[in-house]
Order: C-alpha cells, then sequence, then structure tokens
C-alpha cells in the first residue's frame, strides 16, 4: 500500500518566506519584476512544496501544482482555440462548493496543442524529487463542462476534442518520463448522466499509452461506481471521507485497477485521528490488497491552510502505517 497526494498544495503560508509567491505576483502585475524573476519564485515554491510532501512520508508525490491558477489555466493558456478570456467580460465562477473560484475557459475554435503544456513544469519536479512522481492535468468532461463554447455545437464535440488535446499532452508528459498521470476529473461524478461520454473521451486519453488515474473528487461516486470499475484507467481515485457513500463497501468491483482512497478531508480543517484513518484504511483491505490501494487526501489540500494541510499528510501517514503495522510515525510540529 502506498500513500499520494492528488492535486494543489497550498502555495501561501504564515512561515518565514510563505508569502514570497503572492508578492511576486503583485510585484510582477506591478511590472517591477520580469518573468525570469517570477519565474525563480514558481521554481523555488515549487521545490518547497516537493521538500514538504516528502518529508511528510507521503510515498508517490506531484509538483504542488504551484503555478497553476487553477485547474483549466495551464490548458487554456497554451492550447490554439482556447483563451482565458478577459476578466472584464468572463466572471470567475466558483469552482463546484469550494472555496475557490476560476476564470471560465473560452473555446473559440477547433482546440490544437503540440503536447508540450506541462513537459517543462514536469521535467523540474522531476529533478528534485526524491521519491515516485507522478505528473497532473485537468480531465476532459470537467474541462468541457465549465468552459464557454463558441465554436463546437454539442457537448459530446467538445468533450471529444478536450479529450484528444489532453491525450496528445499525456504522450509529451510519457516522453518526458512520466509513468503515470493523474487526470482530475471531477465532472465525472457530479454529472452521472454523461458517464458513457466519459468513457469514450478515456478511452482516447488510454490510446496515449501513458498509465493514468482517474481522480475524481467533491461528490460520491455512488451513481457511476460500476462504471469506474471498468473505464480503460490504471487507478480510480474515490472520495469516502467528505460526504455519506456507500463506496467503501463496494471496493472490490475495481478488480485489476489500484484504487486511491480519499480517507483525509482536504476541504475540512477538522484534524482525524489516527485511528479514524487506520479504521478506513482496515476496511478497504478487506475488500481490495494492499498492492492495489492507495491512499490520499479527497482531493487537493489547497483548500486548506499550510498548517492545516501539512498536518493531514501525516495523519494519512500514520493511519496507514497502523494499519498495516508500518514504520515509525512522522513528527509535524504543531
Amino acid at each position: 500500500m502506498k500513500t499520494t497526494v492528488v492535486g494543489a498544495f497550498p502555495k501561501i503560508s504564515d512561515d518565514p518566506g510563505g508569502q514570497e509567491l503572492r508578492r511576486a505576483l503583485h510585484r510582477s502585475d506591478r511590472g517591477e519584476i520580469d518573468a525570469a524573476a517570477l519565474d525563480a519564485v514558481f521554481e523555488a515554491v515549487t521545490r518547497g512544496a516537493i521538500e514538504e510532501i516528502e518529508g511528510a512520508g507521503i510515498d508517490v508525490v506531484n509538483d504542488g501544482e504551484i503555478r497553476w491558477d487553477d485547474l483549466f489555466a495551464p490548458l487554456a493558456r497554451a492550447w490554439t482555440g482556447v483563451s482565458r478570456g478577459a476578466t472584464t467580460t468572463t466572471p470567475l465562477d466558483r469552482f463546484y462548493d469550494s472555496n475557490t473560484y476560476f476564470r471560465q475557459p473560452v473555446i473559440e475554435g477547433a482546440i490544437r496543442t503540440n503536447g508540450q503544456t506541462l513537459v517543462r513544469d514536469y521535467r523540474f519536479a522531476r529533478s528534485i524529487a526524491k521519491r515516485a512522481l507522478k505528473a497532473a492535468i485537468c480531465g476532459p468532461l470537467t474541462f468541457a463542462t465549465h468552459a464557454r463554447d463558441r465554436h463546437y455545437p454539442t457537448l459530446e464535440e467538445r468533450t471529444l476534442a478536450v479529450a484528444d488535446a489532453i491525450a496528445e499532452e499525456i504522450r509529451g508528459l510519457g516522453a518526458a518520463g512520466a509513468t503515470l498521470v493523474d487526470v482530475e476529473d471531477p465532472a465525472v461524478v457530479a454529472l452521472p448522466q454523461h458517464i458513457e461520454l466519459a468513457r469514450e473521451a478515456y478511452g482516447r486519453l488510454a490510446a496515449a499509452g501513458v498509465p493514468i488515474a482517474l481522480q475524481t473528487s467533491f461528490f460520491p461516486a455512488d451513481r457511476v461506481l460500476s462504471a469506474l470499475a471498468s473505464f480503460p484507467v490504471a487507478q480510480v481515485g474515490l472520495d469516502v471521507r467528505s460526504r455519506e457513500t456507500t463506496a467503501l463497501g463496494r471496493l472490490d468491483a475495481f478488480r485489476g485497477k489500484t484504487v486511491v482512497l480519499g480517507i483525509v478531508d482536504a476541504r475540512n480543517t477538522r484534524l482525524e485521528s489516527v485511528s479514524e484513518v487506520a479504521r478506513l484504511v482496515e476496511e478497504a483491505l478487506k475488500l481490495v490488497p494492499a498492492d492495489r490501494l492507495w491512499v490520499a487526501p479527497t482531493t487537493g489540500l489547497e483548500y486548506l491552510p499550510h498548517d492545516v494541510a501539512l498536518k493531514k499528510l501525516a495523519v494519512l501517514v500514520e493511519g496507514a502505517r497502523a494499519a498495516t503495522g508500518a514504520g515509525a510515525p512522522v513528527r509535524v510540529a504543531p
């Protein structure tokens, strides 16, 4: 069994230097620093995030998605046929029921990409990470259902065009050395009426030839769990902590797949106890072999204060170790 993270890590903290990225972004907006200086700050904060995630004892890390303004921004900036939209004409939208807002992507023409959008950042993270590293990207249904579309006549055409572009990005990440890519796609569980469209989209992603992890969040997967078990993906991530769900008792549906179980609530500052986490792991192990079970926060830790996020990771690691009888506890300063 392994521990991992999903999504973005807090970019700002009250630690010394923890406001540096915020200051740098403000200075960049005012024209006081150039792109190279801002990039150096992004790299420093990314380095710090990876070191903290690894320091918490997490087995498989990501880069914290420090450069991402939101889930859609990296793709909306880079893809031909898509823009982030002007802030004066494209108001910020709330991302589901979270405490974060995003700028709605605008699709203005046929979507095209060279597949290199996330490669530079992945290579930088790979040069730093001492533990196993995975890449990440927004999922096709989530992107398609949150975009303003001025080009594709139907949701199906839009979603599959997005899926083709994401598949190209996954190919690029694979060529850069990525052996696993998280596809963050909460819309798959938020919009169960589109599950067959999602399945077709994931067939296109799977054709890229790189193992992918479909990471769902925010909503229970109960209505689509059986369908998810037959998706052409290596891993499926399920939130079994933040809302009522029957998923924990149905994990045996995922035969041959790794289950990434969200067991610490990344949107609630209440800190779980080690025994709470261990009990969830023990329940899961009744239905999933240890070599096909990973445990994680329910979604990105960006929704929490930095100090709480670190404590959540420590509890996740200690709970996993308590359930399996492995290792010594992780210590995080209060």
